[in-house]
């Protein structure tokens, strides 16, 4: 029985990621046509809420696990959500950020409610300042994110900077220590974008030439202090 209950689970969690995913194929950070101090992240999620209480920088409440299915509350309101059924919300939890969470339930027990789905980050007055993280904000996301990166121009969200290429790789600017990376060598930056706002870019080199760099790799965010 334990046996079947992890299978049942597994599949819809596997059926329910896929149709997220697909979803967010294409979604990059960035837009074109948007202030040069804002920054957009679509990132996928999979997000636990514990009973009785609240999805951290939300008004999502997972209630009890009833006999049709998860009792929640949203924004003061009751609603009763199956396995597969939409859990979205929409807010801004810190000054100059806004979040849209769009949400599928993957599976619930007495204990946790499970959600899989992606994240809306939209991030205005960024000005990014080197820094170490610092942040114990229970408001989290981590994702994917691939950046091409003209001459003379910054990593989006860091200080890292693609100064020109050489015999030794990319040289780069706005880090310390060594300036060169080769294909496939690492980048790390930790800092803030704003105010409450923390951020871990983890990229690796992808390719470059005269004119530009390509980088890809985890963004993790930190939402308040």
């Amino acid at each position: 029985m334990f046996k079947q209950r992890v299978l049942g689970r597994l599949r819809a969690f596997i059926g329910i990621s896929a149709i997220v995913l697909l979803s967010a194929v294409g979604c990059l950070p960035g837009q074109a046509n948007q202030p040069p101090d804002r920054l957009i992240y679509k990132l996928p999620t999979a997000l636990t809420i514990h009973v009785g209480a609240a999805l951290p920088g939300t008004e999502i409440r997972y209630e009890r696990m009833g006999e049709e299915g998860a009792e929640v509350t949203i924004k003061g309101q009751q609603a009763l959500k199956r396995k597969g059924d939409s859990l979205d919300w929409s807010g801004s939890p810190v000054p100059g950020v806004s979040v849209d969470l769009r949400q599928r339930v993957a599976w619930y027990t007495e204990e946790d409610l499970h959600l899989v789905g992606t994240a809306k980050i939209v991030v205005d007055g960024v000005k990014p300042q080197a820094t170490t993280h610092s942040s114990t904000s229970p408001i989290k996301y981590t994702g994917p994110v691939v950046y091409s990166v003209t001459k003379g121009k910054s990593i989006p969200g860091s200080t890292v900077i693609f100064e020109d290429q050489g015999p030794d790789g990319v040289k780069l600017g706005g880090i310390q220590g060594y300036p060169y990376r080769k294909a496939g060598d690492s980048i790390f930056w930790e800092g803030t974008l704003r105010e409450g706002v923390h951020i871990r870019l983890d990229v690796r080199v992808l390719q470059f030439d005269a004119r530009a760099l390509r980088v890809g790799g985890l963004v993790t965010l930190w939402i308040g202090s």
